[in-house]
């Protein structure tokens, strides 16, 4: 997942956690041909079930105490005991780290030799940095050996170090569409069946064309985003192709087009003038004041449900004009000088690669695991409903995301950058939002300003 809700974080956490994985006696089938099982070399085939770990013979006999660190309190609780009744002598401690404080928490880590995990969590918003400081295990080496291609196509850039090593695997994916309120589609587009509404927005011109409409239908009161954060997210994430080249940011290149189609609906009077995460854009998800928000497959749990928890039916899923995106999304990797690196992976295999850890995963969480294995192995979830699908009137949304957005996504690979271009972004367009004679060309002048100022070692045009 992406940066939590800070509401939700604040009310969820009030200090680092310590979660101990239940030493369970070891239940009847537990042995080395179990789900989840291959050969010690790591192989296998799309087909197959996902690398195991080279460890002992029998998972009984693996021995160790891993330290995780997460946000997702939740998510742990319910996992670790599942991950025991496989691997009953592994116990797992999970220190919850707010998301917002990781990066600097691991820094500071490392650099006393002290509070390290074996198991560290890259959030999209700092995953480029934590890759550049070269702390994570190349999980195609030794004792991994795992292989890449046993990843959806477009997930190994997105999990790749500036060296070209694989050192992480997906917590779970995030092929992004347009979550959308169903009853606003129907009343203001005529229809809330996510194929028209494919037709009906097209392209982003559509998109603008039919906004207009709405708004003017609406008298104003409804619009298609919140704000101009929610519509540079997908803007910018059609637009995978790679813009740095060691030290140089061609960063005029590569936001022109969305910049200046950001600004179009800008001046079409489309956006509302919410700030993403803010309390007044959580809280808009139930007004209906607005159609549509960038989600991924891990925003019916983070987004609808907690914003929306009375909107059960009241929700669809379209793919965006123009094609697919990422949002967020979190890498799981091991560190590089952790002391138990076979039972770390042991726990990353189970939770993040598994047959057994991803049909829990999948069934209570709703998230959908990186590896193809799983849905060749399982396609039930394609058919079945999922966690969330009753907000989303019944819809089955892990089919729609495989079949309509999966296929159009590109991984763009993370460099140390990355951040300091989101994070001059986030903090050029609340003025953008307020100052409406600031044009695209202006606005484009200023973001390289702000990069290169803030990226004073690397080259910005």
């Amino acid at each position: 997942m992406t940066l939590l809700n800070r509401k939700k974080w604040i009310a969820a956490t009030s200090a680092a956690v310590m979660l101990t994985g239940l030493l369970a006696g070891c239940g009847g089938g537990n042995d080395n041909n179990a789900s989840g099982g291959a050969s010690p070399s790591g192989s296998s085939s799309p087909s197959g079930e996902a690398s195991a770990p080279a460890s002992a013979a029998k998972p009984e006999d693996l021995k160790g105490t891993v330290k995780v660190w997460d946000w997702d309190e939740t998510f742990q609780k319910g996992m670790i005991p599942e991950f025991n009744k496989k691997y009953p002598n592994v116990k797992v401690e999970v220190t919850v780290v707010n998301p917002n404080d990781y990066l600097q928490k691991l820094q500071s880590g490392i650099a006393s030799g002290s509070d390290v995990p074996d198991i560290i969590l890259g959030e999209m918003a700092y995953r480029g940095k934590l890759f550049d400081l070269d702390v994570l295990d190349n999980l195609e080496a030794a004792p991994y050996n795992f292989k890449r291609e046993e990843l959806l196509d477009y997930l190994p850039p997105l999990l790749s170090n500036p060296k070209g090593e694989l050192v992480g695997v997906d917590q779970a994916i995030a092929p992004a569409g347009l979550a959308y309120r169903r009853d606003l589609a129907k009343e203001y587009l005529g229809s809330d069946d996510p194929a028209e509404l494919e037709k009906l927005l097209s392209s982003w011109d559509a998109f603008i064309s039919k906004g207009q409409e709405v708004k003017d239908k609406s008298g104003g009161k409804v619009l298609m985003f919140p704000g101009l954060g929610d519509a540079f997210l997908a803007l910018r994430g059609q637009n995978a192709d790679a813009y740095i080249n060691g030290k140089e940011i061609d960063l005029s290149s590569k936001m022109r087009k969305p910049v200046e189609t950001l600004f179009k609906m800008r001046d079409a009077g489309i956006l509302g003038k919410n700030e993403l995460w803010t309390p007044a854009w959580a809280s808009s998800m139930s007004k209906g004041e607005f159609l549509f928000y960038p989600m991924a497959p891990w925003g019916p749990k983070w987004h609808i449900s907690a914003n929306d928890p009375e909107g059960k039916g009241r929700w669809g899923l379209v793919k965006a004009p123009e094609g697919s995106f990422t949002r967020g999304g979190t890498s799981i990797g091991i560190y590089k000088d952790s002391k138990v690196k076979e039972a770390a992976w042991a726990y990353i295999q189970f939770a993040y690669l598994s047959d057994e850890g991803g049909l829990f995963n999948f069934k209570t969480f709703g998230n959908m695991p990186g590896v193809k294995s799983f849905y060749a192995n399982n396609p039930q979830v394609l058919t079945e409903a999922g966690a969330y699908d009753e907000f989303f009137g019944g819809q089955n949304l892990a089919k729609y995301f495989m079949d309509n957005i999966v296929p159009g996504v590109k991984g763009e690979p993370q460099t140390k950058y990355d951040s300091i271009v989101d994070g001059a972004f986030n903090a050029l367009y609340p003025l953008w939002t307020k100052d409406t004679s600031i044009d695209a060309n202006a606005a484009l002048a200023k973001f390289v300003k702000e990069v290169q100022n803030k990226a004073s070692d690397a080259t910005v045009k």
